[in-house]
């Protein structure tokens, strides 16, 4: 069995899951790890014993025993590893969002391209392609039973779950847009983006027709002179076919409505909460008689019994795609795509 020598950069909480992802997968040694914080590189040398600890990820570049590199940095810092980790001839993981501005995300892309013996993916793809669901709606959709679908309806409001405040409260950059990119838009965008418009084929953006973005909606001290991500957004989006997607994403607002997904089309609708933690069921709606008859609705549910969490399925497809050659889980063109999207909905949003 190959085995593949893994570095990661960013031992900060999600380079922890990966870490232990990697030490658990037998396919792969954890050669390295990179972090700026002294107590990050302490704790991963006690919970996961790689052999070299560093604070210059470079060295980690270095080593040609390292194949694969995991960039789990804050996403200020994605554009520069990145690449510095292509040119080194590794593989990478890149966690999501793959870069703050989109200067600076095709700045990766335009390497990746100059690189195709390597495999780079987005992690995007962790709670939206890997997630059975996605190849449970997918193949419904694709059956024919909902007819022409025209419309998406996809909501997730909580209150004070902010990140670097009552999420992950250390990681202050959350609240700062030049590191973060956005705030729940953009964090969890690309979860969505990736699993909406997977199902549904990847259809043409045309464009935002309207959206919002709003923060300030509590007296929260956030423990930083920088808070410039909203707390709540939405926007209209409209793609090639007619089809229109109403979007919204809170961590902070007065309100409190679960993740949900809602498709319809001329034949019949969908409802579920696409994540993994939310109810495995998936509520067909349609009339009878071939359309004729009574409304009715069915509920389907997805095997979710022994599922491990998501990231161990990211790291899994990730040494899957570089022991076979390809494809990535989430080719870096698409995340891209689906970056622009986002930014485009900012836009109409003024924010």
């Amino acid at each position: 069995m190959a085995t593949l020598g893994i570095g990661v950069i960013g031992a900060g909480m999600i380079g922890k899951q990966h870490l232990a992802n990697f030490v658990g997968d037998r396919r792969t040694r954890v050669l390295w790890v990179a972090d700026i914080d002294p107590a990050a590189l302490d704790y991963a040398a006690s919970h996961f014993g790689p052999k070299h600890l560093t604070n210059d990820y470079r060295e980690l570049l270095a080593d040609p025993a390292v194949d694969a590199v995991v960039v789990a940095t804050p996403p200020s810092e994605h554009t520069r590893q990145a690449i510095d980790s292509l040119r080194a001839g590794k593989h990478v993981m890149l966690e999501k969002p793959m870069a703050p501005t989109l200067s600076e995300a095709r700045r990766v892309l335009a390497e990746a391209n100059r690189r195709p013996d390597l495999l780079i993916t987005d992690c995007s793809c962790r709670h939206a392609r890997l997630n059975p669901k996605f190849a449970k709606v997918k193949q419904i959709i694709e059956s024919g039973v909902l007819g022409d679908v025209y419309f998406i309806h996809h909501n997730s409001v909580n209150r004070q779950g902010r990140g670097g405040l009552e999420y992950n409260p250390p990681a202050k950059w959350f609240l700062d847009r030049a590191i973060a990119g956005g705030g729940p838009m953009y964090d969890w965008g690309v979860y969505d983006l990736s699993f909406h418009l997977g199902v549904l084929g990847e259809p043409r953006f045309l464009r935002a027709a309207g959206g919002f973005c709003v923060n300030g909606l509590d007296r929260v001290d956030p423990g930083t002179p920088v808070f410039t991500v909203e707390e709540h957004g939405g926007a209209l989006m409209e793609f090639e076919g007619g089809l229109k997607y109403y979007w919204e994403r809170a961590t902070n607002a007065h309100s409190l409505v679960g993740n949900e997904t809602r498709i319809y089309g001329t034949k019949g609708g969908l409802r579920f909460g696409f994540c993994t933690w939310d109810s495995p069921q998936i509520v067909h709606y349609y009339v009878d008689r071939a359309g004729r008859g009574k409304a009715r609705q069915r509920t389907l549910r997805v095997n979710l019994r022994n599922r491990q969490p998501d990231m161990h399925y990211m790291g899994r497809a990730f040494v899957d795609a570089v022991l076979a050659g390809g494809p990535p889980p989430m080719p870096l063109d698409l995340a891209y795509k689906n970056l622009q999207i986002l930014h485009k909905v900012y836009r109409a949003a003024g924010w």
